[in-house]
């Protein structure tokens, strides 16, 4: 019995050390090989591509666009804002001196404090998604002005979805 037991366990062994042999190519389902050349995953860095100082006053420029438009009630960016937010990030991460403020807007719907409360939620939302990004979390002030600053003021959904919304407003470029 105990010689029964030695004769696995070396079968075993050199099963185990048979199947961690390396191989350069492998064979798949149809016989061709596979490439296991180890691929260079390190980031290229390409300098600053977005985040010239003037690109913030160039109409061409995604940069530019400082407006972040949000659903009634909410204050989840909606994915056409993400790469905006995105940018405005790098521009922040590789403008150190820079410095911003994140303006959130309610509609005139709801009481003035619920209204506060959403438009701090907001621009606290946009100022999530830029630290996660890059941004330093000493680049970027908030401030909620609720309803007090209507961008349209007639009362319907057409105005009040502009109201809803946070407004970048950069306070150092550099």
């Amino acid at each position: 019995m105990n010689k029964t037991i030695k004769l696995v366990m070396m079968l075993l062994l050199v099963f185990g050390i048979s199947a961690c042999t390396k191989k350069d190519n492998v064979q798949v389902e149809n016989n061709d090989p596979v490439d296991t050349t180890p691929v260079d995953t390190t980031p290229v860095n390409d300098g600053p591509i977005c985040c010239d100082p003037a690109d913030l006053e160039n109409p061409d420029s995604l940069l530019s666009q400082r407006v972040i438009y949000f659903d009634y009630d909410q204050s989840t960016i909606r994915s056409e804002y993400r790469e905006l937010v995105s940018l405005h990030a790098r521009y922040l991460s590789e403008n150190p001196g820079a410095r911003m403020t994140l303006e959130g807007h309610a509609d005139e719907r709801g009481t003035r404090e619920y209204n506060l409360a959403l438009g701090e939620r907001r621009a606290q939302s946009v100022a999530n998604l830029m630290k996660a990004q890059g941004a330093s979390d000493h680049q970027i002030s908030l401030v909620s002005y609720g309803e007090e600053r209507p961008e349209a003021t007639c009362s319907n959904d057409s105005c009040w979805s502009q109201n809803r919304r946070v407004v970048v407003v950069y306070t150092s470029v550099q």
